[in-house]
């Protein structure tokens, strides 16, 4: 989602502002091998009785974090997209001032860089690019080894062995397989072959949030369980060779990467307080992710931004109310970076300053928005520099916002 260029683009418009104790998490850093490390945290419950409290939310033991070996810098992703689009004279500026204000300056990539017929590397390709065939098979050849990357720094990070996972829940919304990630990440992080599985999909950049709320609800209900949750997302099969609909602002925005997480039932570690949703009233049409002929096409409206300007507020007030909480109890906020335009309007809606948004914003500097495994990439980073509840929050088709309270 996005920042100031072409009004057809408005979600990309807008400035730019700028292991362990199993209790932290150690800042994503960026390996030769192309993976980020993570750690770990802690929370505590829901305001009820201190007994009940426990019992009934889990804790976030560890994160892991990973991205593709290829870093893509924004002025070659400004001359591929040139390339890939047709685009010339008046169009090319359009494209140009549309990367350049999208707030990313490097994006990693599944796809080799190249030229218009040799970027997927994949079948025959007509004007629209390859066929969404051809991109869900390029999908299913790389989304396994970044889905283990995070994984195994998952894994590390809470100081589980692989054979401790009872549950796996995967989270995708940019590709479809069968026997898919989940499959193939029992085989490769050894995990048990009676391991019970979960998929979350096609639900857009919330999609870690939702798939928290599944391993929660397993670990605080099956005592003795252990889940991994793994998101893994490849947007740069879905690039458009021919956008409309505002599907220029997500070429512009999107990169791939993956996050996941170890959540268990008891022991010391950030605890997943409370849950919180909200689907905006009259918002439908705003945003929307379909699968079309030439991969999966995002709809953005130019009025995504000032909806959630308007929302985000009295949603988390009430959400917070329920849990006896109000906004100044919040120690740090991690806010999905659809955009700069994004995240100004949901800083805005909460009256938060500059410096509470900058990790957000951090990321989507480094990574682009990665669609479901970003704001684990952000949340981590807060977790790292927070003391105290932390709120987790994305967006997505519906218009559609989930968060999840965190408590230490």
């Amino acid at each position: 989602m996005g920042t100031g260029a072409p009004s057809v683009d408005a979600l990309a418009q807008g400035p730019v502002s700028g292991g362990v104790p199993r209790s932290a998490v150690r800042s994503c850093h960026g390996r030769g091998d192309g993976s980020v490390t993570g750690t770990k945290y802690r929370a505590v419950g829901r305001y009820r009785s201190p007994d009940r409290r426990h019992s009934m939310s889990g804790v976030l033991l560890g994160i892991g974090t990973a991205v593709p070996d290829a870093a893509l810098h924004q002025t070659d992703a400004i001359r591929m997209a040139g390339e890939l689009m047709g685009a010339k004279g008046r169009r090319l500026r359009a494209v140009e001032s549309l990367y350049a204000h999208s707030g990313v300056e490097t994006r990693w990539t599944s796809i080799a860089e190249g030229g218009r017929s040799t970027y997927f590397g994949i079948g025959e390709e007509s004007a629209g690019g390859p066929t969404t065939g051809d991109r869900m098979r390029k999908y299913a050849s790389v989304a396994p080894s970044l889905a283990e990357r995070a994984a195994v720094d998952a894994l590390r990070n809470s100081g589980m062995d692989a054979g401790a996972i009872t549950h796996l829940v995967t989270v995708s919304c940019t590709g479809f397989a069968a026997p898919g990630v989940d499959i193939e990440l029992i085989g490769r992080l050894g995990l048990r072959r009676s391991v019970q599985r979960t998929h979350v999909g096609f639900m857009g950049c919330h999609g870690a949030i939702n798939g928290l709320r599944v391993a929660n609800a397993i670990a605080a209900g099956e005592p003795g369980s252990v889940v991994l949750l793994c998101c893994v997302e490849v947007c740069s099969v879905h690039f458009q060779y021919e956008p409309k609909n505002g599907a220029a602002t997500a070429n512009a925005l999107f990169g791939d990467g993956a996050a996941a997480c170890v959540v268990g039932g008891n022991g010391p570690g950030p605890r997943l307080a409370s849950f919180g949703a909200v689907l905006v009233d009259d918002s439908l049409g705003e945003m929307g992710w379909v699968i079309g002929d030439h991969g999966f096409e995002m709809s953005l409206s130019a009025k995504v931004p000032l909806v959630l300007e308007r929302s985000v507020g009295p949603w988390v007030d009430k959400w917070l109310a329920e849990e006896g909480l109000d906004r100044s109890d919040i120690a740090g906020w991690a806010i999905h970076p659809g955009g700069p335009r994004i995240v100004e309007a949901v800083r805005w809606s909460l009256g938060l300053d500059g410096s509470a948004v900058a990790a957000s914003l951090e990321v989507l500097t480094r990574f682009g928005n990665m669609s479901s495994p970003t704001v684990l990439f952000v949340l981590e980073r807060v977790l790292e520099k927070t003391q105290g509840r932390v709120v987790a929050m994305a967006f997505g088709p519906g218009l559609a916002g989930e968060g999840v309270l965190i408590e230490r």
